[in-house]
């Protein structure tokens, strides 16, 4: 959708006077604003996917801008999570949501607060190595980095994945598209050959990476069920999965769980392969050695799965929202 018809399409929707907007970040609920506004709801799309799409909208439009730039961090909720799981007092963001309750506006509030704290970890250095996971949260993190007062950042994928299932916010994906941000959206490519990646990682001053979890039908459960079929999805969940980190998929003791077809290490010889990624110890090597690894996730049905990497020392940072720090701190 070109710039001018996305402006015109916005405002044929009542989602987007301001009253909605205020709504949205003052604590409204899906069910407060299907009331509101019933207009909302397209006759093809359920009301959260309508809702969704139409904050998506509205954010890459421009007018979710000031309103994310005034969200808050909760210091004392940081300093509270820092002790509980034993991390440095300048190593946790928490981003205060207590009025947001929208996932897809969580993750772009973290995007905000994300860009400004890699932006600022690296003014500290000439040159900031970054390995960059998947997902929407990192996505949104790519959106505000800026490249004109960043240009020390050196990024490369922890992942390649060989589907289209979510091209568009693939590792790779994501940093043409910030490669290339000025110039509009850049197709899909692999410009570093897996021996690069691992030399990458081995100078890497900050890794950032989602997590998903199974609890909500999300980006890795449509991408297998899209290329590996909803059988075997069953038999993923069904083995013990209860969600991932660089797709390697973990179980309720935080362990990784092994499906060679599903994700293999990069640098292993494996053709058949849907995800080549590096490898989680790797990565947990990095962490205790200094390296800057921080997961990036909102929301409180992730709190089990965050909880499960930081004990096992997969990162050492952390950017959460509130409804999760709150879950976390209580755990």
């Amino acid at each position: 959708m070109g710039e001018q018809e996305c402006l015109d399409s916005i405002q044929r929707w009542p989602f987007e006077s301001e009253a909605c907007l205020d709504a949205i970040f003052n604590g409204a609920s899906a069910h407060d604003l299907k009331a509101s506004f019933p207009a909302l709801v397209s006759s093809d799309k359920t009301f959260e996917t309508s809702v969704d799409n139409l904050v998506r909208d509205a954010y890459f439009s421009g007018k979710l801008e000031s309103r994310l730039s005034c969200m808050k961090c909760d210091t004392d909720l940081e300093e509270s999570i820092a002790v509980r799981f034993g991390l440095m007092p300048n190593a946790v963001k928490v981003v205060d949501t207590t009025l947001v309750q929208f996932q897809i506006v969580k993750e772009m509030a973290l995007g905000v607060v994300g860009s400004r704290w890699l932006t600022e970890m690296a003014s500290q250095y000439d040159r900031f190595s970054v390995g960059v996971s998947n997902g929407y949260t990192i996505a949104r993190i790519m959106d505000h980095l800026k490249r004109g007062n960043a240009t020390n950042f050196q990024l490369f994928p922890l992942n390649f994945t060989m589907t289209p299932a979510d091209f568009s916010i693939t590792a790779t994906s994501l940093i043409s598209s910030f490669r290339y941000k000025n110039e509009g959206r850049c197709s899909d490519s692999n410009p570093i050959t897996e021996p690069e990646v691992y030399s990458a990682m081995q100078l890497a001053d900050a890794v950032v990476m989602g997590i998903g979890t199974f609890s909500r039908k999300g980006l890795y459960s449509n991408m297998i069920q899209a290329t590996l079929g909803s059988t075997r999805l069953q038999e993923i969940i069904a083995g013990g999965a209860v969600g991932d980190l660089n797709y390697y998929l973990l179980d309720e003791k935080g362990d990784i769980i092994q499906f060679p077809d599903l994700v293999s290490e990069m640098g292993a010889v494996s053709h058949s392969a849907l995800i080549k990624a590096i490898h989680l110890d790797v990565i947990k090597k990095k962490a205790n050695h200094g390296c800057k690894v921080i997961i990036a996730a909102a929301g409180a049905h992730k709190a089990s799965l965050v909880s499960l990497a930081i004990t096992k020392r997969y990162a050492n940072h952390l950017l959460i929202d509130s409804s999760l720090a709150r879950v976390l701190e209580g755990a």
